[in-house]
């Protein structure tokens, strides 16, 4: 079992966020993409070996995380 640094998990969701949160997505839509969006990430960091409670434990709860993101994604959008 690989064991990750707090610094290690911040990197590497703040990384995947980057790459991944692209758009704002409409108020209807934006529970869902921040569904989609935090079952991939999780998906992607079981695979580098990174747990969600992990990542709970570091970032906080991902959903809040993942919304925050997609709003910071729609300044100089409007």
């Amino acid at each position: 079992m690989v064991i990750h640094t707090a610094d290690e998990i911040e990197t590497f969701v703040s990384r995947w966020a980057s790459e991944h949160v692209k758009t704002r997505p409409s108020p209807i839509n934006l529970l869902l993409e921040v569904d989609r969006l935090a079952s991939q990430l999780t998906g992607d960091a079981r695979a580098s070996g990174i747990s969600g409670r992990d990542i709970f434990r570091i970032m906080g709860d991902i959903d809040v995380y993942l919304t925050e993101k997609c709003e910071q994604a729609s300044i100089g959008q409007d």
